[in-house]
């Protein structure tokens, strides 16, 4: 037995019932013993009752049940020590004396990381609570604690154990969907919900602040709208849609989470943006997003009278990502170049002479030349070609840059991707306060102070009128007086459609002249210095009368029997009290118990751009270079396997066949080879596929003979519904497929085998007899389940 009389012995006197408490921890905690309260009675001014306090061992007492026994190192022995804690009779201040000083168990050697020590008091809990509340992450908080008391031993757990405690403690007794509403009408935001068909579960929600809509109403040019994912733990994708103000910050317009992505969401979501216009001479004249199909379908529906662009880096993007796949790497960098002076063509002629150069230069790369044309070009140039986007009123937005940064912003804010709506809410609803005060304070800086650089007379009528953004455009187009002079047709006065600002030769003019720029020269746009929109007038105020609604709400409460009564009642409460919902957020994906998953390549739940794929595919082949000995492996196998597959051919052909050259064998084999020999490389194989299909599409009629009228079923052959292997079904079959061949490339196919050996000619033309070479392509089928390639001499007489 241990005594710790000595140790707590002291003829002291404390202020106070809660500094004989520190005391007491304080001296366990130096001599291995976990102090706490056993009693503590206050007098109250009732009788009987006085001021005491007791303290003892941690392991004192028992538990009241074996199930409810500790199961960690800590637990109760039944310990008596105990310490007695009063106020003095005469004067002021406690005392404290040991009762019992004896342990029966063993003292512990150091406390440090016992959860008791680390328990929060009022003070501390406040803080957390305090600093949850603000987005600090629990390892700061954590910190902070520990500056504030260096005595403090709380662990992290309990940070996060404390933070838990009082999300819980705000949401009360709500579900996640009523406390969201409930946060969503105390902040006044717009909102809009709606259920899945038959059930009571979200289906998509959208949400703006107040200030948003002042905002978009202001600032109603452009629109940049995106999706991002990672943001809730129910994986539904985030649609936000951002604006550029004068002074060239960006503000969000609003929020949607949808169930999923097609076209019927978001027409839903885009049609709650198009009811935040005030009139619908207000309704935004350029949208900028990426290639998302379903999204500019609905677009196209929503908001028919804008003008749709797309996103420039996302195509650039794309077209370098096959640019790397067909183009050789010495001449990547100069087909990208031209890529680029096609993209920024200022006429219609300088486009037709760029292409026309693009296509000389990529002449031996056609495939490469129809992807540009076919995606991109023909059905979208007037979307992203400068001749064709300088005619309208875009401020410079040709990206959807914006839109990212702005996701960016939000996962800083969120912290987590497995958090719940109302986390997400409330990310928003802080970066949003956030967004809002730094643009009022953008404003303000244009109000009151004017640059240094921009103290001339030439710009006297713009002080503290546009703003500074509006200022460093002019300037730049100053310095391209230098350059162009008032020549109309070589300034491009691309800078007045586009920004609606004054263009290098207006400047020109107006300097030689001695005149100052005018202010009516400038857009209203970049006059806006202020959010303080009206969005109501008295004409608008008498459209929202509710007189009449009420009246025939009356009337149907009296003319219905009591259920639909009741029904309707709380439909209407919804309405008015949106904390009363019955909407519940979707359910959470169930993660099954078992081994890690292998990670995938893109850990998002959409489809990669085509120039990830591409990007990760080039990662991953650099990872997997083999050592030079295991090239010699690979060579001496590679020889191996070449004899075997020789032994499959016809005796009088074997001397003709310089080399054999195998491919993955997954079904995929024959147009692996197809694609190799065609001098790309075997990963191509889901291209030849395609580009087959087409063929026969576009030829039906001269593809119905050959097949006897079973185009059908070839082209089904040609369609798989997923990658890697495929089933009998998919492999590639000849005689059919020879034809679309030789004719699709415009080569001479010979196909090798044991039994039967086939030559194919293109059907409508003949290859050229200076690149036979190029045009022969052979390809041998072995083990009766399988094609590889083949080349032979070309050099002998046949």
């Amino acid at each position: 037995m241990d005594n710790s009389t000595e140790k707590f012995t002291t003829d002291q006197v404390f202020s106070s019932r809660e500094a004989v408490f520190e005391w007491a921890k304080a001296i366990g905690r130096q001599n291995g013993i976990l102090i706490v309260t056993i009693r503590s009675d206050k007098a109250n001014r009732i009788r009987g009752r006085k001021d005491k306090l007791i303290l003892g061992c941690e392991r004192g007492g028992r538990y009241k049940s074996e199930s409810k026994k500790s199961v960690t190192c800590f637990h109760k022995e039944n310990c008596p020590f105990t310490l007695r804690c009063v106020p003095l009779s005469v004067g002021e201040g406690w005392k404290i004396s040991v009762r019992c000083g004896t342990h029966n168990h063993e003292l512990l050697d150091t406390v440090t990381g016992h959860s008791y020590l680390g328990r929060l008091n009022e003070e501390e809990r406040k803080f957390v609570n305090d600093m949850t509340k603000y987005k600090l992450a629990p390892r700061f908080i954590l910190n902070a604690l520990k500056v504030r008391n260096e005595t403090n031993v709380t662990i992290p757990s309990q940070i996060y154990k404390a933070r838990s405690t009082y999300r819980s403690s705000l949401r009360g007794p709500y579900t996640e969907m009523q406390h969201l509403l409930k946060l969503i009408q105390q902040e006044n935001y717009v909102h809009w919900t709606r259920r899945r068909e038959n059930s009571d579960i979200l289906r998509d929600i959208f949400w703006t602040h107040p200030d948003c809509i002042k905002l978009l109403n202001t600032f109603h040019f452009v629109l940049i709208c995106d999706s991002t994912y990672k943001t809730n733990r129910y994986r539904l994708p985030l649609l936000e849609i951002v604006g550029v103000t004068s002074t060239s910050l960006t503000f969000s317009v609003g929020f949607a989470y949808l169930e999923k992505e097609p076209q019927d969401n978001f027409i839903w979501a885009f049609e709650k943006v198009r009811m935040l216009f005030k009139s619908e001479s207000l309704i935004s004249k350029v949208i900028v997003t990426d290639r998302d199909l379903a999204m500019m379908n609905a677009i196209s529906v929503v908001f028919p009278t804008s003008i749709h662009l797309l996103c420039r880096f996302h195509i650039e993007k794309n077209v370098g990502a096959r640019c790397k796949q067909y183009v050789k790497k010495d001449r990547q960098e100069e087909v990208m170049d031209l890529w680029k002076k096609i993209v920024y063509s200022t006429s219609v002629e300088e486009y037709d002479h760029h292409l026309q150069q693009f296509e000389i230069l990529c002449a031996d790369i056609i495939l490469f030349v129809d992807y540009v044309k076919d995606s991109w070009l023909t059905p979208y140039k007037e979307r992203f070609v400068n001749v064709w986007t300088n005619r309208v009123m875009h401020l410079g937005n040709t990206t959807s840059n914006r839109v990212e940064s702005a996701h960016w912003r939000l996962k800083n804010m969120l912290q987590t991707s497995f958090g719940d709506l109302c986390k997400s809410w409330d990310a928003v609803n802080m970066m949003l306060k956030n967004q809002i005060c730094i643009i009022q304070s953008s404003f303000q800086k244009t109000i009151k102070d004017v640059e240094h650089g921009y103290n001339s007379q030439f710009f006297q009528n713009l002080h503290h009128c546009v703003s500074r953004k509006c200022m460093k455009l002019i300037d730049n187009q100053l310095e391209r007086v230098k350059i162009v002079g008032t020549n109309k047709t070589e300034c491009g006065c691309s800078i007045r459609t586009t920004h609606g600002l004054p263009c290098a030769c207006e400047l020109a003019k107006l300097q030689i002249n001695g005149n100052a720029i005018p202010l009516d020269s400038i857009h209203d746009f970049w006059k806006q210095l202020s959010i303080a929109h009206e969005l109501e007038d008295e004409e608008s105020l008498s459209d929202y009368d509710f007189s009449e609604e009420l009246e025939a709400m009356k009337a149907y409460m009296k003319t219905h029997d009591i259920i639909s009564q009741r029904i309707f009642k709380a439909k209407v409460r919804e309405v008015v009290f949106p904390h009363t919902t019955s909407i519940l957020a979707p359910p959470e994906k169930v993660r099954t118990k078992g081994a890690g998953k292998k990670k995938k390549e893109f850990d998002t739940p959409r489809d990669p751009s085509y120039w990830e794929y591409v990007d990760a595919s080039q990662e991953s082949a650099k990872a997997r270079q083999p050592s030079q000995s295991s090239q010699r492996s690979a060579r001496q196998q590679s020889q191996s396997s070449q004899h075997s597959f020789k032994t499959q051919f016809p005796t009088y052909i074997r001397p003709y066949i310089e080399d054999i050259v195998d491919v993955v064998a997954d079904g995929n084999c024959g147009f692996r080879a197809i694609a190799a020999l065609l001098g790309w490389t075997e990963e191509s194989w889901a291209l030849v596929r395609s580009q087959l299909d087409k063929e026969i599409g576009l030829h039906k009629d001269v593809y119905s003979n050959v097949f006897d009228d079973n185009v059908e079923s070839v082209r089904n052959s040609l369609k798989i519904s997923k990658l890697g292997a495929q089933g009998k079904d998919k492999w590639m079959s000849l005689p059919d497929l020879g034809y679309v061949i030789a004719t699709l490339y415009n080569v001479i196919l010979v196909s090798l085998s044991r039994n039967l050996n086939m030559t194919f000619f293109p059907l409508n033309k003949s290859p050229s007899k200076e690149t036979f070479g190029q045009s022969l392509l052979a390809i041998g089928f072995v083990n009766e389940n399988h094609w590889v390639q083949v080349k032979l001499m070309l050099n002998v007489v046949y």
